[in-house]
């Protein structure tokens, strides 16, 4: 009866030392494998390299979201359209320079020129001839000077009209002008987001192919 015992211990023994050979042997052959499927295309290293576009991409989104705010916020303290209007009304070609049209100002500005030295001249020659006609009403010349009164009244009048006119134009070009502003800022802001989202888009998508 012991020699059976010590028989089937041996037998045991001998098996348990088999399976932990074969356990080691299949270890040690599917160890290289593994390494090599995580280096593999599409295996877990490719898959952590191809998530760091997205990452990258997430950080620099994050990155540009604060230098938007700080645009925004910039571009939030302009002033209205009615008060660039308003104060274009007290220093002409003020809304030109504030809506960065500066170049419309020699236009501008030498119209204003022209139609007020007109206009003074005009003024001048019409006190001219309204004194010569006071001083000798039944005179030779009463009624050429007479004519030359009421000529140089009307032309005078008539550039002072130009005047008013050119510079209400210049009133409502800043005013319109500051609306076109923002409504330009609000355009290209709006492109941006948009390609900006397209681009994220794009990039998830590629990476989640593969």
């Amino acid at each position: 009866m012991t020699e059976l015992l010590n028989g089937a211990v041996k037998s045991s023994t001998g098996l348990i030392r088999a399976a932990s050979t074969l356990l080691m042997v299949l270890f040690l052959g599917f160890a290289p494998l593994s390494g090599s499927a995580l280096a593999a295309p599409g295996g877990m290293m490719s898959v952590a390299a191809s998530s760091e576009p997205v990452q990258d991409a997430l950080l620099a989104r994050a990155d540009q979201e604060p230098a938007a705010a700080q645009t925004v916020s910039a571009e939030s303290t302009r002033q209205s359209p009615s008060k660039v209007a308003l104060i274009s009304a007290v220093l002409p070609g003020y809304g030109q320079i504030y809506n960065h049209s500066a170049w419309k100002l020699p236009i501008y500005y030498g119209l204003l020129v022209l139609f007020a030295s007109n206009a003074i001249d005009d003024g001048n020659k019409y006190d001219k001839y309204s004194k010569l006609y006071s001083a000798d009403p039944s005179g030779p010349d009463a009624a050429t000077n007479l004519s030359n009164r009421e000529s140089y009244q009307k032309r005078r009048n008539n550039q002072l009209i130009w005047l008013v006119l050119t510079h209400l134009v210049g009133i409502a070009d800043a005013y319109v002008d500051a609306h076109l502003f923002e409504f330009d800022k609000n355009t290209e802001r709006g492109s941006g987001q948009a390609s900006a989202n397209m681009e994220s888009t794009t990039l998830l998508g590629f990476t989640r192919k593969f």
